[in-house]
C-alpha cells in the first residue's frame, strides 16, 4: 500500500525510498496493481485516502506535474470500473474535475473508455504500466485458495454489446453488470478472497450500436442499440478472450435453442408451476415436447461445458430453476463431483408438482447434487416430500435417499444483499439530494413506495385494489398519501390493466393538487431507486408468490433514519425470515387496507423496534452469508458422504479364480431384488430367460449345490423355480425347505408354537384399515403386512406406529422378531430366518472349499453373519450384497445390480466350461 509520508512510500507494510512516485503515472500504477484484487480491503481504502490527500497537495498544479493527462484518465478508470467503491472513486474525480482542464479531462476519460484512446496518451498509459514489474516486489504473496467454484447460472453476470472500432480491426466490447440478481452475483463474488470463482452461462441478448461509429462525445447511456442475431467466429474468439478476464466462460446458444429453453419450457412450463399457477390450456403434447427436448439439450450443453473446464477437487455450484439437469448430467459423468444446486425460485407442494409431465425426469435431474438449498424451510420441505411421493424414495428431514447409494441433502438459504453497497449508495449526497426533491414534491403528505415486475404472481393488480380499498374505508387519508408505484417487464394484457385501476382510483381519489397513484413503469437509475425507498414512510412489497425479493431488504437498509414500515405478503419466501415486517395476506384487500392504516398511525417506539430487528436480520445475513452458508454446507455433506462405510465391488477376476480352483462349492441366493429386480407393483416376478440358463448351468455342475433362500412361499418357488433340476429351495425365510432333485417340502416349523399369528393380525388389521393401500399377506409360518402401494410418507409414518406397538405388545410376550423389509412389516417365529438355513446347509457340507451367499435386503443378512462365523477361508466366502457401496452389511462385496450379478455369474459357469 501506498502512504505518502514525509518523501517516503510505505508499501504493504515495507518501507521504501520514494523515487519515482512523484507523478500521477506512477500513482495510476499503484492503483492498478491493487484493482488486480490482490490488495486487502483495508489497503484499498488507505489507497483512496492518499489520492485525495494527494489531490488536494497538488491541486492548483495538477495537470503540470504530467507529461500527459492520459494517467488523471487511466486512474479514474481504475478507481471506477476495478471493483474500489463507487462513492469514494465518485469524489476522486470529482476533485479532478475541479481544475481548469476539465474539460480536456473529460474528453480524454471518454476516449479511454470508449476504446479510442489517442496514440500519444495510449503510449503514456503503455510506459505507466510497464512499471508495473518492478512494483510486484513489494506486494504480498496472494493468500491460499481453498480451491475452485464453477459457478453456472443461466447468464454470464455481465451484459454485452459489440462496439465499433473505428481505429482498429478487432472487435470491441463493452461489458457491464447485468442488472437483476444483483443479489446472487454478488454472494458468489464474496467467495472471490477464499475461492478461485469462475462463471459458466448463456451470453445473454448481446446488442450492437445502430450508429456506424463512435464520436468522442458518446456517452454509453445515449448509444441506440439493436440486438445482435448471431456473431461470426472472429467476434466469438474476441469475446471469449475478453470473458476471461472475468473468469468468465460464454455459451452461444441459436434463437430456436433460446426460444424453446428460456421462452419455452422454463417460462411456459416450470415457472407458472413453480408460482402455484397451473396451465389453464389443454394440448396434444406435441409443443411441450419441443420444448422439453430444447430444455433438455440446452441443459446439456451447460453440463458438457462444466465436464470439460472441470478440475479434480472442483465445487459446481448450479443455479436456477433454468439448469435443475445440469446437477444429473454432470454426475453421470463426473460420479465423485461435489455438486451444489440452489432454488432462487418458489417450490411448490407435491399437489402441484406432480402436474408437470417431465416431474420425474426433473426430480432425479435436481437429486444428482450432494445438496439442494431453498430460500425457506417450506420449500425444502414440499421438494422432500415431492421426491417421496412421485419417485417413491426414502427420505429424512436432511434430505433424500435416491436408492442408488447417493443421498442428496437438503437445506434453506435465505439469500441476502450486499449491505455495505447498499449503505454506501443511500448515503450518496447525490442521493440524500433526490430524497429532498421527492420531499418537496409531495409535501405534507406520506409516501408509499411499490416496485414489481408486471407478472401474475408479483400482486400488482391486487396492491392497487387494496390500495383504493384503503382510500375509500379511510377517508382521512384521502389527498394525505400517495402511492408511488415503479414496474418493469409487462404483459400488453396486464399493462394495460393497471393503466385502467390507476386511472379509475385517481378519477376518484385525485385532485387538482396531485394524483393519488403514480406509476413509472420503466427502469429506474439506481440512485433515484434508493432515494425513494429513503424517503418512503411505508412499503408494499405483496406478491402472490415470490422467492426472496430483494426490495423489502433494500427498504429495510434505506429506512435507517425514517424508520418506515414494511408491509410484507406473507406468501413470500421474505416472509419466514423478517417475522417484525407487518404481515398481509395480498387478496384480502380489507386486511391488506387496514394494515396500510396502522403503519401509518403507528407509534415512533414500534416503529424504531420493529426496524431495529428487521435491521439486525438484514445486516446478518448478507449476500455474503448466504454464500458461505451454502458452500460450508455443501463441504460438510460431501465429507459425510465419503466417510461413510465403502463395500468394495465384486471383482470378477477374483471370483473366477476361486471357482474355478474350487472343488466343493455352496452358492445360495435371494430371490426378489438379488436374481430378479424388486417390482413396485406386488405380483409375481418371473426370472429372466438369462437367470433361468445361469442357474440350470451352476446345478448341472456335480461340485455345487444351488440354493434359493426366499421369503416367498412354497407353491410360488415351486412354479418359478421348480424346473430347474438339481435346485434347493428353501421358502417363508427358511421355514420350509426342499432339498436338491426331492419334491417334498420340510416343515420347520411345525413344532413351533403359532398362536401369536392371532394378535398380530389384529393389529396390521388395524393398520390395514386405516392405510389406503396397504394389506397383508398370511403366510404358514409368517404375516407381513405390505404398504408399497400405500401414500409413501403417510405409509412410512403408519410403519413406525405399527412397528413400535408390535414390540409393546407381542415382542414382550412372545418369541417373535418384527422384520423391517423393504415398504412391509414381517412378524415371523424367532428361531426362523435365512440364516439358521444357511447354519444348517453349511454344517452339513463340512469339507467346503468355496461358499457364495447374495442377497439384497436385511434379512439377508442373517445369511452374511451365517456365514462369517463358518471355518472357511474369507478368501474363498463372497458374501455379496445386491445394492450401493455405502449400504450398511455384513457382506464383504457389493454388486450394483441384479444383472450385474447374473453377468459374474455367466462369466464363472463360462470359464468353467
Amino acid at each position: 500500500m501506498y502512504v505518502c509520508v514525509g518523501g517516503f512510500v510505505r508499501v504493504c507494510g515495507f518501507v521504501c525510498v520514494w523515487v519515482d512516485l512523484r507523478t500521477w503515472v506512477d500513482l495510476c500504477v499503484c492503483g492498478w496493481i491493487l484493482s488486480t484484487r490482490r490488495g486487502t480491503v483495508e489497503q484499498k481504502k488507505i489507497f483512496l485516502v492518499d489520492c485525495r490527500a494527494f489531490l488536494e497537495l497538488k491541486r492548483s498544479d495538477v495537470f503540470s506535474n504530467l507529461k500527459t493527462p492520459g494517467s488523471v484518465a487511466f486512474l479514474a478508470l481504475v478507481l471506477i470500473e476495478k471493483n474500489f467503491n463507487s462513492r469514494v472513486a465518485t469524489n476522486v474525480t470529482s476533485t479532478m474535475n475541479g481544475n481548469n482542464k476539465v474539460d480536456e479531462y473529460v474528453t480524454l476519460f471518454n476516449s479511454v473508455s470508449k476504446g479510442n484512446m489517442d496514440s500519444k496518451y495510449y503510449n503514456s498509459v503503455k510506459k505507466s504500466t510497464n512499471k508495473l514489474n518492478s512494483f510486484k516486489s513489494y506486494l504480498p504473496d496472494p493468500p491460499t485458495k481453498k480451491g475452485r467454484i464453477i459457478n453456472v447460472t443461466h447468464q454470464v453476470p455481465c451484459e454485452i454489446t459489440l462496439r465499433n472500432n473505428v481505429l482498429q480491426d478487432q472487435p470491441m466490447w463493452e461489458l457491464t453488470p447485468r442488472r437483476g440478481h444483483g443479489a446472487m452475483y454478488g454472494g458468489v463474488q464474496s467467495l472471490e478472497t477464499d475461492w478461485e470463482t469462475i462463471y459458466i452461462g448463456w451470453t445473454g441478448q448481446m446488442y450492437r450500436p445502430s450508429s456506424p461509429e463512435f464520436s468522442s462525445n458518446t456517452t454509453v447511456t445515449n448509444i441506440q442499440t439493436t440486438p445482435i442475431i448471431s456473431l461470426d467466429e472472429k467476434e466469438k474468439q474476441s469475446l471469449i478472450y475478453e470473458l476471461q478476464n472475468l473468469n468468465c466462460i460464454p455459451l452461444f446458444l441459436d434463437s430456436d435453442s433460446v426460444f424453446g429453453h428460456y421462452d419455452g419450457y422454463c417460462k411456459t412450463m416450470l415457472w407458472p408451476l413453480f408460482h402455484y399457477i397451473i396451465w389453464d390450456n389443454a394440448t396434444d403434447g406435441r409443443l411441450e415436447r419441443q420444448q422439453w427436448e430444447s430444455f433438455s439439450s440446452v441443459n446439456q450443453l451447460y453440463a458438457d461445458a462444466v465436464i470439460e473446464n472441470y478440475q479434480e477437487g472442483d465445487v459446481v455450484w448450479v443455479h436456477d430453476y433454468h439448469l435443475l439437469l445440469v446437477p444429473a448430467m454432470v454426475r453421470a459423468k463426473l460420479p465423485r463431483a461435489r455438486i451444489g444446486l440452489f432454488v432462487h425460485s418458489p417450490f411448490p407442494s407435491s399437489e402441484i408438482f406432480r402436474c408437470l409431465p417431465k416431474r420425474q425426469q426433473v426430480l432425479k435431474g435436481m437429486l444428482g447434487a450432494n445438496l439442494v438449498g431453498f430460500q425457506t424451510y417450506a420449500y425444502a420441505r414440499h421438494f422432500i416430500s415431492t421426491c417421496t411421493r412421485v419417485l417413491g424414495y426414502e427420505s429424512t428431514p436432511e434430505g433424500v435417499d435416491r436408492g442408488d447409494g447417493h443421498f442428496c441433502h437438503v437445506g434453506t438459504f435465505p439469500i441476502g444483499i450486499d449491505t455495505e453497497s447498499v449503505d454506501a449508495k443511500f448515503r450518496d449526497p447525490d442521493v440524500i439530494m433526490k430524497v429532498k426533491a421527492i420531499t418537496d414534491m409531495y409535501p405534507g403528505k406520506k409516501i408509499l413506495v411499490g416496485r414489481d415486475k408486471l407478472d401474475l404472481v408479483k400482486g400488482v393488480l391486487q396492491k392497487l385494489a387494496a390500495f383504493e380499498k384503503f382510500l375509500a374505508d379511510y377517508p382521512e387519508w384521502r389527498n394525505k398519501v400517495v402511492l408511488i408505484q415503479l414496474t418493469d417487464g409487462s404483459t400488453h394484457t396486464m399493462e394495460r390493466e393497471v393503466t385502467e385501476i390507476i386511472a379509475r382510483i385517481n378519477g376518484v381519489y385525485g385532485c387538482i393538487e396531485g394524483a393519488a397513484v403514480y406509476h413509472y413503469h420503466h427502469p429506474v437509475q439506481v440512485d433515484e431507486y434508493y432515494a425513494l425507498l429513503s424517503a418512503a414512510h411505508a412499503a408494499l412489497v405483496t406478491s402472490g408468490r415470490d422467492g426472496m425479493n430483494t426490495t423489502s431488504l433494500e427498504y429495510v437498509m434505506c429506512q435507517q433514519e425514517r424508520h418506515g414500515q414494511l408491509i410484507l405478503s406473507e406468501l413470500m419466501g421474505a416472509a419466514g425470515s423478517m417475522s417484525s415486517a407487518l404481515m398481509v395476506n395480498p387478496w384480502d384487500y380489507a386486511g391488506l387496507a387496514k394494515t396500510i392504516n396502522d403503519a401509518l398511525l403507528m407509534s415512533e417506539e414500534e416503529k424504531l423496534y420493529r426496524h431495529k430487528q428487521l435491521l439486525k436480520h438484514v445486516k446478518s445475513h448478507t449476500a455474503s452469508f448466504w454464500a458461505r452458508s451454502f458452500v460450508k454446507m455443501l463441504m460438510e455433506s460431501v465429507e459425510l458422504s465419503e466417510k461413510s462405510s465403502h463395500t468394495p465391488l465384486l471383482r470378477t477376476e477374483w471370483l473366477t479364480q476361486c471357482y474355478r480352483s474350487s472343488t466343493k462349492r455352496l452358492l445360495c441366493f435371494d430371490y426378489e431384488g438379488t436374481l430378479t429386480p424388486l417390482r413396485k407393483m406386488y405380483g409375481l416376478t418371473v426370472p429372466s430367460k438369462s437367470t433361468m440358463d445361469t442357474l440350470e448351468q451352476l446345478c448341472r455342475d456335480p461340485r455345487n449345490e444351488v440354493w434359493i433362500i426366499s421369503g416367498r412361499d412354497e407353491s410360488t418357488l415351486d412354479y418359478l423355480l421348480g424346473s430347474i433340476v438339481g435346485l434347493g429351495l428353501s421358502a417363508e425365510h427358511g421355514s420350509f425347505m426342499k432339498y436338491p432333485n426331492t419334491k417334498k417340502w420340510i416343515n420347520t416349523t411345525e413344532h413351533l408354537d403359532m398362536s401369536w399369528k392371532h394378535d398380530v393380525v389384529e393389529i396390521f388389521t388395524y393398520y390395514s384399515e386405516r392405510t389406503a393401500g396397504s394389506f397383508i399377506e398370511h403366510k404358514r409360518s409368517s404375516v407381513t403386512w405390505d404398504y408399497r402401494l400405500a401414500d409413501p410418507q403417510y405409509g412410512l409414518f403408519q410403519a413406525k406406529e405399527c412397528q413400535n406397538h408390535l414390540e409393546q405388545a407381542i415382542l414382550s410376550k412372545m418369541p417373535v422378531d418384527v422384520v423391517v423389509g423393504k415398504k412391509n412389516l414381517e412378524v415371523r417365529p424367532t428361531s426362523v430366518n435365512k440364516g439358521q438355513i444357511v447354519k444348517r446347509l453349511l454344517a452339513s457340507n463340512q469339507d467346503l472349499d468355496f461358499v457364495m451367499c447374495c442377497g439384497d435386503d436385511k434379512t439377508d443378512e442373517d445369511m452374511f453373519k451365517a456365514i462369517k462365523k463358518f471355518d472357511v477361508d474369507e478368501q474363498w466366502t463372497f458374501s455379496v450384497k445386491i445394492g450401493t457401496e455405502n449400504k450398511k452389511t455384513l457382506a464383504l462385496w457389493h454388486l450394483p445390480t441384479t444383472q450385474d450379478l447374473i453377468h459374474s455369474l455367466n462369466a464363472v459357469v463360462t470359464s468353467n466350461v
